[in-house]
């Protein structure tokens, strides 16, 4: 993954207000939101069972880096190598043990040397192998995707691309222009071509079923949802396109083009996008953890292959060239990777969903704080979590990527940059002040990520993993459910007036707008992604509460059915019921327990996937397909529930209960109607 390789799964459910590390339905966060929907399964059955108790152009403008006061400013460290290896040393230890994470690597440069450059904690646990800086490989995910635009910006500088032109000029296939505007490389680079979320073949088991990129690009393109240039939707596919334009146009295979242009220029001896590794760099290879404690996890195979969008593994030291030379305005010693002019303009603000906020530059995402802009990027597979962060006007560049997952009580890498940041850069302290004592109820309400799937078979998923709640405190702050600060706890917004929140003890913003169509939009300090609001038949709680019901009473059917026979037999009472009306009862019943059971069925196949996303294949098309047989057998018999209810219920005795239970079964019929509707599960297409 779910931004970040996933950034999805999804998309994402969790927003991140300090480093945007949450970008890009990341992988590691698919598999932490399939808690999530687990609890939307467990609603089915629980309430069962519970039942019988109850293209643009670049922005010319630069806002302001965001600084929360004119308080008084705390005093800075001095930024000494020593200085900050007692400062981490401190720290990173502590982190690792509370989190029970096995290993990472810190790497700090600044005006074009390394300031700092260390492993703590363990590159293999069983083995006692300690991480080294210089010869620990690491797999830092999206911020593959640097390397990627980098490559992409080698060629513009020589005429081979134009950030402008329809990429369709450099495919042997056609992305098709859906809204009349042709997707460009710079609405790649930007996050902006308007492509839905796709999770099918993100991850594989085994080697021999890595698809070759030319293959995978072809057989995965995505639908857009929204026209080029106009809405933010971070896209690990965008990426993987970007680089088969690389290396199509350069004429060399996506690895060797990095190798020649990228790594051996820089110096970089142990960085790779192939998979398995070469055997030259299997032996340096970090292992993967969910928690230390626990034995470790095999290489991850991220497709295509190689994965311009994720598959790195690299060294800390080597990721130190790369950041020297992108702030040294693409210099590295004697080495110009990128022309002066090229690595400013890959660096400048090129859209923003409001001018307030953070914005995308080119490939880089601004993540602005304490008074400073910063760019850079996140990166997130299934077990190793890192960030790379650039800060342009102090020459300084910083990398830190973890071996394991972690309990997840912690956000352990923003609380590191939060740290550091207010160390050497503090901000003027917030002062303490009242919000606006205005009415905001107008901007309570559920919003959802652009960055989700729309039209796939996976469409509903979305709408429970993907959406943020707004309420109204009793001070008159707000509060989005989904950002949170590093120790998990909800942020706190003070109205600011004409639609914008600062954050009570922060310098972060969230603005509200209405789109073109007048539909109310949250933007947030990431720039890869907004929030729109939702339709009350979209709301993650009416959905809930929804599918709860249906549950509920095609249980009541399922469990009275035997009860209530019993109870006739018992007193000696016969149904007083024609054989047509006997066949409709059964047919009522049967279909209830068929309903019931594709619902659990679909929500545990959501559930187990986003615990083992290589489910989500060609290799198991034939179980959806079987999902969609299923659906489509109880719709038409769902449709036959609704005749047969009436019909029973106008030909027997009327009583409350047999009114009030037919009442509940057509809404019931009605609501799984709708559902399987929405949801699009029954399609032909099995692009997901």
């Amino acid at each position: 993954m779910l931004a970040l390789r996933l950034k999805a799964v999804m998309p994402q459910a969790t927003l991140c207000s300090n480093g945007i590390h949450a970008t890009g339905f990341n992988r590691s966060v698919a598999v932490k939101h399939a808690f999530h929907f687990l609890i939307l399964a467990g609603l089915l059955l629980a309430s069962a069972i519970s039942a019988a108790a109850q293209a643009a152009k670049p922005e010319k403008s630069t806002p302001a880096p965001k600084v929360p006061s004119n308080a008084p400013q705390q005093p800075a460290h001095e930024m000494t190598s020593a200085d900050v290896e007692a400062f981490l040393d401190g720290l990173m230890p502590m982190q690792l043990r509370r989190e029970d994470i096995a290993g990472a690597v810190v790497v700090l440069v600044k005006d074009g040397q390394v300031l700092f450059s260390k492993g703590y904690g363990f590159a293999d646990v069983k083995a006692r192998l300690p991480v080294s800086a210089d010869s620990t490989l690491f797999r830092p995910g999206s911020i593959s995707k640097t390397f990627t635009w980098t490559a992409v910006m080698q060629l513009v500088e020589q005429g081979k691309i134009k950030l402008d032109d329809n990429i369709n000029r450099h495919l042997d296939f056609q992305i098709p222009p859906s809204f009349g505007r042709p997707v460009t490389m710079w609405n790649l680079m930007t996050h902006t071509a308007g492509f839905e979320e796709v999770i099918k073949d993100l991850m594989v088991d085994h080697p021999e079923e890595l698809p070759p990129l030319q293959k995978f690009v072809i057989a995965h393109v995505p639908h857009q949802i929204y026209a080029p240039g106009t809405v933010p939707a971070y896209s690990n596919y965008g990426a993987a396109l970007a680089g088969y334009i690389v290396q199509r146009v350069s004429g060399l295979p996506f690895e060797e083009y990095i190798q020649q242009n990228i790594f051996r220029p820089l110096g970089i001896n142990h960085g790779t996008f192939l998979q398995p590794l070469p055997e030259r760099l299997k032996a340096m290879m970090s292992q993967g953890y969910a928690v230390a404690s626990e034995d470790s996890k095999p290489f991850e195979l991220i497709t295509p292959e190689p994965a311009p969008d994720g598959s790195l593994s690299i060294t800390g030291a080597d990721m130190a060239r790369f950041m020297i030379a992108h702030l040294q305005h693409g210099k590295y010693g004697d080495v110009q990777i990128l022309q002066p002019q090229t690595a400013d303009l890959m660096h400048a603000r090129q859209f923003s969903a409001d001018p307030a906020t953070n914005g995308m530059a080119l490939g880089f995402y601004e993540e602005s704080r304490n008074g400073l802009r910063i760019i850079g990027h996140g990166g997130d597979l299934n077990y190793f979590h890192s960030d790379m962060h650039l800060i342009p006007e102090k020459g300084l560049g910083f990398f830190v990527s973890y071996n394991s997952s972690g309990k997840g009580e912690l956000d352990v890498r923003t609380a590191l940059w939060t740290e550091f940041l207010n160390r050497y850069f503090p901000a003027p302290q917030a002062k303490t002040e009242a919000g606006r004592k205005t009415d905001i109820s107008a901007f309570e309400g559920k919003y959802i990520s652009s960055r989700r799937a729309e039209t796939t078979i996976l469409r509903a998923l979305w709408w429970v993993l993907a959406e943020a709640s707004v309420t109204q405190n009793a001070d008159g702050t707000i509060e989005v459910d989904g950002i949170k600060d590093f120790s998990g706890q909800p942020r706190r917004w003070l109205n600011l007036g004409n639609g914008q929140f600062r954050e009570s003890s922060g310098d972060q913003l969230l603005v509200f707008k209405p789109d073109a169509s007048g539909n109310l939009e949250l933007v947030t300090e990431d720039p890869t992604e907004i929030q729109q609001r939702v339709p009350w038949n979209r709301n993650k709680t009416v959905l809930s509460v929804a599918l709860g019901f249906v549950a509920l009473v095609f249980a009541l059917t399922i469990i009275f059915w035997p009860i209530v026979a019993l109870v006739r037999k018992h007193y000696g009472r016969q149904l007083e019921l024609t054989p047509v009306q006997r066949r409709l009862r059964l047919v009522t019943k049967l279909t209830c327990v068929l309903d019931l059971v594709v619902l659990l069925a679909f929500a545990g196949t959501m559930v187990y996937g986003f615990s083992n996303l290589t489910l989500f294949s060609d290799h198991f098309d034939w179980w959806f397909r079987l999902l969609q047989l299923l659906f489509v057998a109880t719709f038409i018999l769902t449709l036959v529930i609704l005749y047969a209810s009436f019909q029973l219920w106008r030909n027997t005795r009327k009583t409350w209960w047999s009114t009030t239970y037919t009442a509940g079964l057509i809404l019931a019929s009605f609501i799984f109607l709708w559902f399987t509707a929405a949801s699009k599960i029954v399609q032909i297409s099995l692009k997901y």
